[in-house]
């Protein structure tokens, strides 16, 4: 049996390691101390030819970014609508043709270009997945960001 000396390897894999360690944990020390420096940037498109699309918004001007979001804030008993701030509470989805009806039908005439992001709280969880299911239905591309309890949304 031949030996072989891996000692020159292990010390080279223990140094990344440590570099690792080391990004990580200055990125959780510059989360935590400015968690409200987060803000959602991606609303605001790369611009506008002035025209509106089929549901009354602005038609992006370049479309080199496939689609723009619209950003839903999914709580336990309500859902926010953003940028505009509608706001449609879940008694209200049992009503046929109701106001998150008629934002997904705007919104699935401009699928290609639109798609929807749920911004979960950490009670939404059996209504988010209703609201899932509604989307799915339609087609429309969903996206999801997990959210604290009464952090509030910023759109620049």
């Amino acid at each position: 049996m031949a030996e072989v000396d891996t000692s020159s390897f292990q010390s080279i894999v223990l140094m990344l390691i440590g570099i690792l360690v080391i990004i990580l944990i200055s990125n959780v020390l510059t989360i935590i101390s400015n968690p409200d420096n987060i803000h959602i940037g991606a609303v605001v498109n790369s611009g506008t030819t002035g025209g509106e699309d089929l549901d009354g918004m602005e038609t992006p001007k370049f479309l080199n970014m496939k689609q723009d979001p619209i950003y839903i804030d999914v709580e336990h008993d309500r859902l926010t609508i953003y940028p505009e701030e509608t706001v449609i509470f879940a008694k209200d989805l049992m009503v046929e043709g109701n106001a998150f009806e008629k934002f997904l039908d705007r919104t699935e005439a401009v699928k290609d270009i639109r798609y929807i992001v749920l911004m979960l709280r950490p009670d939404s969880a059996t209504f988010q997945r209703r609201l899932r299911r509604a989307i799915a239905d339609r087609g429309i591309d969903i996206g999801f960001e997990p959210f604290d309890f009464g952090r509030k949304i910023i759109i620049q």
